[in-house]
Parts: structure tokens; sequence; C-alpha cells
């Protein structure tokens, strides 16, 4: 379907608009200043501390990312509109890490990523994450971004009571990267279609204050604060991809809310995890909201007269999850389950139907999504003695990480359908194979994600990550892959990157 062009608009009200601007450097000084505030920080911290002899442990990796696309696409895509052969250095990144055990029971870390491609075009646009650039002179666009910083005290006022301060990953769950139940970092979608292989299903870390105690042997405690609301990173071109599940409608105003910082809606995360028999067992809760925006109001204005309004919200939820994971005659097993429970929020369809010759105003309000659903995955893994080593894993789906459970309203007015990015959940089948030679210096895999076709709605297709990587020495890589899609491109989840398949090349670096 072909629609007309979505434009992001700014308005006021008791939420703030999420806003984009022009393509350049992204750094602005709102984001400077945390970073220089840290490093000053930490730095005036370890000489304090410089009497304690403090252990510090520094790391980092530089990469080089190259694509060229295999396949022409001349009208919009995901990335952008390109020719067989289009090339690029996609990115070059380079991470540093510092860690510093102060005392036995104080230690700190800071991680910053450096993105930078001076000719990262494909067509008109930058990079994916540069999608929020501003610019001196647009000659090298870059991104500087304070991936970690905290502080970890051990022993904090009990004994065996952990508290760890800053931004952190906070992971939740056993899957192989397909959770269902690690709600409190948002997977970064920006990165995620740069369709470089390192930042498959990525989450970013949150500013938190998370607490753990250990009362007994094998049994933890997790409490967690998000100071703020959790939101995925967007890629350039999110909002043409917002709209594409929408009926054929006149040029979009498209406006995505979010909700306007508030201690009294804040996200909390609370676990329970200990072992019981060789099965490690985690059973948690999750008050907050999803990462992602759905369509919560459509209006049209009288045909022929005007654009169509359509908002986005990032509704709140409440998920109890259980997760298990164990080993059995050396196949790993694991599980998880989430009971979702999302708010309730009412959708509204403000529009037009033609009879006898006039237009009707029509206007209907309806729940967006189910009161509650499920989302599981269930997977395997082994190990066989094959050359040195051949690895197998496989993982079962229900609800991809965009997806949600939506009424059926929702899915005939807004066209949330199964199979399709930010659609009703479908089911998916997942598998990874490494082949390991030359004593591990040669690795050959495999990946692939296949969404299975569900019914009439929901085409089935599926996306591949080949793969070969070489380590040369202890510190560097080369790995050469391609991602390619299949399926019917206007039906199908992944058949829309059919057009998209790429090529690749990456040189990584490592101390």
């Amino acid at each position: 379907m072909k629609l007309g062009i979505a434009k992001l608009s700014i308005k006021q009200s008791r939420r703030f608009v999420l806003k984009r601007s022009g393509q350049g450097v992204r750094v602005s000084i709102r984001k400077i200043i945390p970073i220089i505030l840290v490093g000053i920080g930490l730095f005036s911290f370890l000489c304090l501390k410089a009497q304690a002899q403090p252990k510090l442990d520094f790391s980092g990796m530089v990469k080089l990312f190259l694509s060229i696309y295999s396949a022409d696409r001349y009208y919009w895509a995901f990335d952008s509109p390109h020719e067989k052969g289009d090339f690029a250095t996609k990115r070059l990144e380079s991470r540093f890490s510092l860690k510093a055990s102060l005392s036995e029971s104080v230690s700190a870390g800071v991680r910053l990523d450096v993105f930078s491609s001076p000719e990262a075009f494909f067509g008109l646009r930058d990079f994916p994450e540069g999608g929020e650039l501003a610019s001196p002179g647009r000659a090298e666009p870059f991104e500087l971004s304070l991936f970690e910083a905290y502080i970890k005290v051990n022993h904090f006022l009990l004994k065996n009571l952990d508290l760890t301060v800053g931004k952190q990953r906070i992971q939740w769950g056993t899957a192989d990267k397909l959770n269902v139940i690690d709600n409190l970092n948002p997977v970064d979608l920006a990165n995620f279609l740069t369709f470089d292989p390192d930042y498959y299903l990525e989450r970013r870390p949150q500013t938190a204050f998370n607490l753990e105690y250990y009362p007994f042997k094998d049994i933890k405690l997790q409490l967690v604060w998000l100071v703020n609301r959790q939101y995925s990173p967007l890629p350039s071109g999110f909002s043409e991809m917002l709209v594409m599940n929408l009926p054929p409608m006149p040029s979009i105003s498209l406006t995505v809310y979010k909700e306007k910082p508030n201690l009294k809606r804040t996200n909390l995360g609370a676990r329970f995890s200990t072992v019981l028999k060789n099965v490690d067992l985690g059973v948690s809760y999750y008050s907050g909201n999803y990462s992602l925006p759905y369509v919560d109001q459509v209006a049209f204005s009288y045909p022929g007269t005007g654009s169509t309004s359509v908002n986005f919200t990032y509704p709140r939820k409440k998920v109890i999850g259980l997760d298990l994971s164990s080993e059995f005659k050396s196949i790993g097993w694991w599980t998880e389950m989430a009971l979702v429970l999302p708010e309730k929020l009412t959708a509204v369809y403000d529009g037009f139907i033609y009879s006898s010759g006039v237009y009707l105003p029509v206007y209907f309000r309806f729940p967006l999504m189910e009161k509650k659903y499920w989302q599981w995955v269930a997977g395997l893994d082994y190990t066989f003695s094959l050359f040195d080593g051949l690895y197998l894993n496989v993982q079962y789906l229900r609800g991809f990480f965009d997806e949600a459970k939506f009424s059926q309203e929702a899915r005939n007015y807004f066209g949330l359908r199964k199979g399709m990015w930010f659609g009703d959940l479908g089911h998916y089948l997942a598998g990874r194979a490494e082949l390991r030679l030359l004593r591990g210096d040669l690795k050959l895999s495999l990946n692939s994600v296949l969404n299975l076709r569900s019914g009439e709605e929901a085409k089935g297709s599926a996306i591949f990550y080949p793969a070969v990587e070489f380590k040369l020495k202890d510190a560097l890589s080369f790995r050469g892959g391609a991602i390619l899609g299949t399926g019917e491109e206007d039906l199908s989840k992944f058949g829309r990157f059919r057009r998209d398949q790429i090529i690749y090349l990456s040189t990584k670096v490592s101390f």
C-alpha cells in the first residue's frame, strides 16, 4: 500500500512529543554535560582513593563495518532507496570501558561508545542511529554515547545487600536474545535496523537504583527503581515504519507522545530467584511502560479538505514473569513466560463512510488492547563433538519484541494484524548454528528467525544471517556475511527486507 508522506508535529500537552532534528553531529549540551560530570566525578573519586591503590581495568574495541546492497529498491525502505552495488563504510565504531575497584566494597564502571561514518550515505540518509543528528558543517557525522556509568556498593547498610546506582544493564530471563520478561532495558530498534549482527536485539542500559539481597545461599531478592520511562531508540525513517500497518489514507500528520516525567509514574521491577534441584528459577514483576509506541487515535478530515491526524503513545503495562533453565544430559533448556496486563487505554477512530452519495461521519471508541495476554519462549541447545565443536540452538517464540495483543476493533480499524511490524502477536522459530575449525580460530555460523504463517492474515517469512569469522590474533578478527530476507513483501514481517539484502565485512580489534 502507498501512504502519504508522514510528518511529525510538535505539540504541547500533558505529555512530551518525540522530536526529531536534522542530520549532522548529535552531541547536544544536554548529553555532553552528564558525560563530563560522570568523568570528572569518577576521576576525582579515583584520586581521593589513590592511597587505597584502586585496581583499574581498561578495555575497548575498534570496529569497521562495511556493507553493500545486493538488490535494487527504488521506493522507500527502512533504510533508504538504493541500487544494487551501493556501498558505504557504514560505521566506524570505538568503544572504551573503564572499571575501577576502589575498595573491597566499592567499584565503578564507565563505557563510552563513539560512532563515526564519513561516507555513511545510502541515498539521502546517514546511518540509522544518526536520525537525530545536528550538524557542524555535516562533513563527518558522528555520535557520542554514554552507554554505561554506575557505582556499586557491596554490603550496603546490611550484609549481603548490594546497591548499584547509575546507567546500567539489568538482565532478566534465560532465553537467548528473544526474552519476553527482560523489560528493564528497551531494545535498541535503531541499531537493530543497521543489520549489524553485533547489535541484534541489543538492549540499552537505563538509569536505575538496583538493590540485590542474598539472604541465603542460592536465593536472591532484587528491587529495581527506574528513574525514567523506558523508550527504545528509533531509527531514521521510523515514522513511515509506524504507519505501514494502517489502511490507505490521505496525507498523514503523525504525532508520537511521551509522558511528562513524574516521580509518581516511574517504573519498578522486582524479582525472586533461586535454584531448585539444579533448575534455575526466577519469578519477576514489572510495572512500567511499553518501550515502543502504538497507535491510539486516528482522525480523518472531511475527504479532500485536509490531512489525517494519527497519534501514537507508549501505553503502560504490568508483567508477571516466570523463567526456568537447566541441563539434561548435556542438553541445555530454558523457558520464559510473561503474563502481560496492559493499561485500559481507549482508542479512537474518527472518520467518514460513503453512503448514498454523501460522506457520513463515524466515531468509534474501543479498547486498544486485550485485558491480558501471554508471551512465551522455549529453547534447547547442544554442542556436538564435530571438528572443534558444533553448537546448535533452537527457540520457539510467541510474541516478538514489537508486538502486543490488540482488541478485535483495533485490528479491524488500525490494521494491527499478525505478521507485521508493531502488529498482533505472531509465532516464530529461531535457530543458531556455529561450527568451529582450526582450534576455534575459524567460525562458520548461521542465525535465522522464521515468522510462521498464522491463517490468511499473516504470511510466512524469514531472515537469515550467514557469517564467516576468522581470528588472526587474540585481539584481531575479521568477519564477512550477509543478511537475507525472504517472504511476501507486503504481507509478511521479514519479507519487507527482501530488497534490502546486504553483504558485509567487519574488522574488529579488541584491547
